[in-house]
């Protein structure tokens, strides 16, 4: 099959508001954006007006599903183990309504990308040359089209994620580390981190009862066959993290401390455990960092050539010191990010 490209056509914007206007006339108050070529001024596109809708849970069609069917859209793709995307195409005009939950890591993905290419001219060009040359070719299914773009696609994002990140500017120490000259050790794969994580789980659980909404094994300790520092990261998820009295005084209690709080990166605290070293990072719900840091544990544990180049990285920079053991976590952020987007492709 041939792929069409149609040159910007400055009605693309008029289409979207009419199917906005369109949504929120039976799902009022409805997070609701213009993503996709379409929302790019002057980068040539399929003339498809693609819109992201976020829910609350994209898996519970009952929510939003009847009200859409009732202006006269369709489900037509379900996606349970990816996000649990959903497609709704429209009556009339041309579209792909795609919904996501809220906190999945894809929705920021579209929104970076799309401004991205709105602000810097030498990749929208990029994207642009990359699509007009694959357009020319023959493809079985426009999902092969879009694949063949995905190199590209993700060569660009890079530079937006690296470009957009933004360290929080109101971290709060509640227990100071003072600056030093920190050796990185790594370590060869340790079997018996998985059991360390194990006992910290037990005891959180122990501790917290029904007040753990979720609670994982990350970082490089969860990854087996990955060097790393002995420091076992805990990703733990409660009703409430910026509500410390339900839950802190418990974990406190049960052996940990309170180290950071970062009130503008999604109401982010870090506690700490001595024996062994952990790092129990607590966020809510709905939170976009805890889809991010599970698919970028994921992508490590079922691909061995990301692994490996994640472990070269941080090989190469253990070899030098550092002031502070962030400022190694900070270097590692261009490749963190490169696997992490390969993750969500």
């Amino acid at each position: 099959m041939n792929i069409e490209l149609a040159e910007y056509d400055p009605a693309w914007p008029g289409l979207y508001q009419r199917e906005r206007s369109r949504i929120l006339g039976v799902l009022p108050g409805a997070e609701l954006e213009h993503v996709g070529s379409t929302s790019v001024p002057g980068l040539c596109a399929k003339p498809v007006i693609d819109l992201l809708l976020v829910v609350d849970d994209a898996g519970d069609e009952a929510s939003y599903v009847p009200a859409l069917e009732a202006a006269g859209y369709r489900v037509t793709v379900r996606e349970d183990d990816w996000h649990d995307h959903r497609i709704l195409k429209g009556p009339d005009t041309n579209i792909n309504l795609h919904v996501f939950p809220r906190g999945c890591a894809q929705v920021r993905r579209h929104r970076i990308f799309r401004d991205w290419l709105c602000d810097n001219d030498a990749d929208r060009e990029l994207y642009a040359e990359t699509k007009r040359k694959l357009a020319a070719g023959e493809w079985e299914r426009v999902q092969d089209y879009a694949a063949a773009k995905n190199e590209v696609v993700l060569e660009i994002l890079e530079r937006a994620y690296v470009t957009w990140r933004a360290e929080p500017a109101d971290v709060e120490f509640v227990t100071q580390d003072p600056p030093h000259n920190a050796p990185i050790t790594l370590r060869e794969y340790d079997p018996v981190w998985p059991q360390w994580y194990a006992a910290e789980e037990a005891k959180i659980r122990a501790a917290l009862g029904e007040a753990v909404v979720r609670v994982e094994h990350c970082g490089s300790t969860s990854v087996p066959g990955l060097a790393a520092k002995p420091l076992i990261d805990i990703l733990l998820v409660v009703p409430d993290s910026s509500d410390e009295d339900a839950y802190v005084p418990a974990l406190v209690a049960a052996g940990y401390y309170l180290r950071a709080r970062e009130r503008s990166w999604h109401e982010h605290r870090i506690l700490k455990g001595t024996v062994p070293n952990v790092n129990l990072h607590v966020f809510s719900p709905a939170c976009e960092e805890v889809d991010r840091m599970l698919a970028f544990r994921d992508r490590l544990r079922t691909h061995p050539r990301d692994r490996a180049e994640y472990e070269e990285t941080k090989r190469a920079l253990a070899e030098r010191t550092w002031e502070r053991v962030q400022n190694y976590a900070d270097a590692k952020t261009r490749v963190v990010e490169r696997i992490t987007l390969r993750a969500l492709a």
